[in-house]
C-alpha cells in the first residue's frame, strides 16, 4: 500500500490584501498529476486545509474541485482538521465525500469514529487509518473550577495521550477481527516537543507545547503523518514519524526552505519513506540591510526577475527588514518611491514587486507597507481582522496581551465556528 502524506495548505491565505489562489491552484494541479504518476492508493492531508475556519466561496471551490479530481485517482483521501479548520464547516459534507472515498474528521469522537479501513486492489484490508484531528481542550479534558494553569495544562497532555492510547486499542481490534498484521497509520495536528518552527506558527496548546513528547504516541503507529510544523522533520529522529510541512511558504522565513510531500511504502508493516519536492511557485524575497543595502537589490533588476519556471505568479512578495544601526528618516517614503521605479522597468516582463511588510529588526514591532493595491475589507477574513483589532488594543493602551493573544483567537475561532454550525443547521 502506498500513501502519500502532506499538510498545511492554508487554501486562502491573503497576504497584503493578496490572495494566493495561483500558487494554490499549481499546488493542487501538480499533486493530482503526482498521484497518478506515483501510482498512490491513500492521501493523507493532515490539518490546516484552509486559513481560516470560514473560507471564501471561491477558495472552497478550489477545494471541491480537488476532491472531485483526487476521488478518480485514489482509493482512500483522508483530511483531518487543523487548528486553522472550522471543524463543522469540514464535517458538514462528510457523509457525501465518503460516497467518493473521501473521509473527512473535523470534530474529534470517539476513537472507533476514527477508524479508517483501505482495501487493496483483491478488496482486502491493506491499512488502518487513525485519523485524529486537532485536538481542542474541549475534547480532551473536563473544565474544572478554580483549577491553576499547570493542571489545566497538564490534563491537556494526558487528554491527548489517552486520546491516542484509544484510537490505537481500537486499531488493534480491527486488526484482532481481521485476523492479519495490517500497517495503521495514524494523524495528528499539534506541536511535539523539539520541533523546529517557523515564524508564522502559533501556539494551539498554551503551555503545553514543551511537554507534548514523542512518548504521547503508542508504538502500535506504524507511520505517523503529523501537521502543524510549517518545517518538514522527523520526529525524535525517527523516520517513521514526521511532518510533511507546507508546500508552499506561508511566511518569509520559509522562503528559502525546500518543501516536500511525504511518499510511504509498506512492506507488511514497515514503512519507507521518500520525500518528493514541491516545485517552486512563487517567489519570495526577504532583503535585509541597511538603506543603502536595500536600495541596492530593489534596483538589481536581474536578481528579481530570476525565477524558476515553475513560477505561476507574477508578482515578487517582499519583505524588508531594516538592519540598520540608526533609524532611516522617511523610510516607507522612499521605498515606495524605489518600488514604483522598479515596477515600472519590470512590468515590460510582467513581473511586479508587492512589498508585503517592513520589519525592523532593533524593534520588535512590524510595518505593513500599502504599495498600488490597497486592502478591502471584504478581502480581509474575519480572524485576521480580530488579530489587527488586539493590535491595536494593545499600540492605543498600551497593554501587554500576549499572555491572553493566544486564548482570544482560539476562543474567538469557535465562536465564528458555533456561529457557521447554527447558520448551516438553520438553512436546513
Amino acid at each position: 500500500m502506498r500513501l502519500l502524506h502532506t499538510s498545511d495548505w492554508h487554501l486562502g491565505q491573503i497576504w497584503n490584501g493578496r490572495l494566493r489562489k495561483q500558487e494554490s491552484i499549481a499546488f493542487l494541479d501538480w499533486l493530482l498529476e503526482l498521484l497518478k504518476k506515483q501510482s498512490v492508493e491513500v492521501l493523507i492531508v493532515a490539518g490546516d486545509i484552509f486559513d481560516t475556519g470560514t473560507p471564501s466561496s471561491e477558495t472552497q471551490m478550489l477545494y471541491y474541485r480537488f476532491l472531485q479530481q483526487v476521488s478518480s485517482v485514489c482509493r482512500a483521501t483522508v483530511l483531518i482538521a487543523g487548528n486553522h479548520d472550522s471543524p463543522s464547516f469540514l464535517d458538514a459534507p462528510k457523509f457525501l465525500l465518503r460516497s467518493l472515498n473521501i473521509y473527512v474528521v473535523g470534530v474529534a469522537g470517539q476513537p472507533d469514529e476514527e477508524m479508517i479501513v483501505v482495501n487493496n486492489a483483491d478488496h482486502e484490508p491493506a491499512l488502518i487509518i487513525a485519523a485524529v484531528p486537532f485536538l481542542r481542550d474541549r475534547d480532551i479534558r473536563t473544565s474544572g473550577t478554580g483549577e491553576s494553569a499547570e493542571e489545566k495544562e497538564n490534563q491537556c497532555v494526558v487528554g491527548i495521550r489517552r486520546h491516542y492510547e484509544q484510537v490505537c486499542d481500537a486499531a488493534e481490534t480491527i486488526r484482532r477481527n481481521i485476523n492479519r498484521e495490517i500497517p495503521l497509520a495514524a494523524t495528528g495536528h499539534l506541536f511535539v516537543a523539539g520541533g523546529k518552527t517557523s515564524e508564522r506558527i502559533r501556539d494551539i496548546h498554551v503551555g503545553t507545547l514543551g511537554q507534548l513528547g514523542n512518548d504521547i504516541f503508542p508504538n502500535a503507529i506504524d507511520y505517523l503523518a503529523l501537521g502543524h510544523l510549517h518545517i518538514p522533520q522527523k520526529v525524535a529522529h525517527q523516520e517513521s514519524r514526521r511532518y510533511s510541512g507546507s508546500p508552499i511558504p506561508m511566511s518569509f522565513d520559509e522562503a528559502e526552505q525546500e518543501k516536500f510531500v511525504l511518499q510511504v511504502d509498506f512492506n507488511g508493516r514497515t514503512p519507507t519513506v521518500t520525500p518528493i519536492p514541491v516545485p517552486v511557485f512563487s517567489k519570495i524575497v526577504r532583503i535585509e540591510g541597511n538603506f543603502e543595502k536595500i536600495r541596492e537589490t530593489l534596483m538589481d533588476y536581474d536578481f528579481l526577475t530570476n525565477m524558476p519556471e515553475t513560477v505561476v505568479e507574477s508578482t515578487i512578495f517582499v519583505e524588508i527588514v531594516d538592519t540598520g544601526t540608526q533609524p532611516e528618516p522617511d523610510l516607507v517614503r522612499k521605498i515606495n518611491d524605489l518600488v514604483a521605479e522598479t515596477n515600472k522597468t519590470i512590468s515590460i516582463m510582467n513581473k511586479k514587486i508587492d512589498i508585503v511588510r517592513i520589519r525592523y529588526d532593533r524593534l520588535t514591532t512590524s510595518t505593513p507597507l500599502r504599495t498600488t493595491t490597497p486592502e478591502k475589507l471584504e478581502d480581509l477574513n474575519p480572524v485576521i481582522i480580530f488579530e489587527r483589532l488586539l493590535e491595536n488594543v494593545q499600540k492605543k493602551d498600551g497593554k501587554n496581551i500576549n499572555e491572553q493573544k493566544n486564548e482570544l483567537l482560539l476562543a474567538y475561532k469557535e465562536i465564528l465556528n458555533e456561529c457557521y454550525s447554527h447558520t448551516t443547521q438553520h438553512d436546513e
